[in-house]
């Protein structure tokens, strides 16, 4: 069975000393590392759109899908140069009423106000070949919501960001992973084509595209541990083809 790992980043720069939560950090010369790494594997960073295609159609490409989520100013400035030196693309997951501002949900948190990407700047990740989905209106826990504010943040999200960007918002991420089986059937209602969850585990053709599983690239790990998140689904592959051949 067709399987593609799908790598989830959040900022690519230094975590501040004090902040909590380092992981959702990778430093630039780290994310450079883990890219050349997938290349040199013979490996191609991908958006989801496209991850999704090549899954139904069953080919055994050596894709990764890359994701980003919440649209901070550091995935374009930082991880966008890089990502298209490699010839790869990804998709970002933008809060659509956050544009232009900050992480308002978790800044107190994190003790990190971070910015994020204005509109110009994610017309700039789609012009670069990115792919854009929605991260909801405003980043709440939709599994904790009424069904009506819930519907608001899902279907609102997806009719603000194509009205502004221009482009059909096809793939969704649930907010902190939160989410009910009455938000998927939300999700589905709304138009979306999938979407992902911070379940760990690596996309199979046979799995529910509402509820894709995702890797959680940890900023504090050593390279070893990110070798064998991208390379062991393609392991499994080879050591299949050598028992079938």
């Amino acid at each position: 069975m067709s399987k593609i790992p799908i790598l989830c980043y959040h900022n690519v720069g230094q975590s501040p000393q004090d902040g909590k939560f380092k992981l959702l950090y990778t430093s630039l010369e780290k994310f450079d590392r883990q890219l050349w790494t997938m290349r040199r594997l013979g490996l191609r960073g991908v958006s989801i759109r496209e991850g999704l295609q090549q899954l139904q159609r069953g080919s055994r490409s050596n894709l990764v899908m890359l994701s980003f989520d919440d649209g901070y100013l550091d995935t374009v400035t930082r991880a966008l140069p890089l990502l298209c030196s490699y010839g790869f693309t990804a998709t970002c997951f933008v809060v659509s009423d956050a544009i232009g501002t900050h992480n308002s949900w978790d800044a107190a948190y994190l003790r990190d106000e971070k910015p994020l990407m204005t509109q110009q700047q994610v017309q700039q990740w789609l012009a670069a070949g990115m792919e854009v989905g929605s991260h909801s209106c405003s980043h709440p826990r939709l599994g904790e919501l009424t069904t009506e504010v819930a519907e608001r943040e899902i279907a609102g999200s997806r009719a603000a960001l194509g009205a502004a960007l221009g482009v059909a918002i096809d793939q969704f991420c649930y907010p902190y992973g939160s989410f009910t089986s009455a938000t998927v059937e939300l999700v589905k209602r709304a138009g979306y084509v999938s979407a992902v969850s911070v379940v760990p585990g690596i996309a199979g053709a046979r799995d529910d595209r509402y509820r894709l599983p995702r890797i959680l690239v940890d900023g504090q790990s050593g390279w070893l541990k990110f070798l064998l998140q991208v390379a062991t689904p393609y392991e499994d592959l080879r050591h299949r083809r050598r028992r079938s051949g």
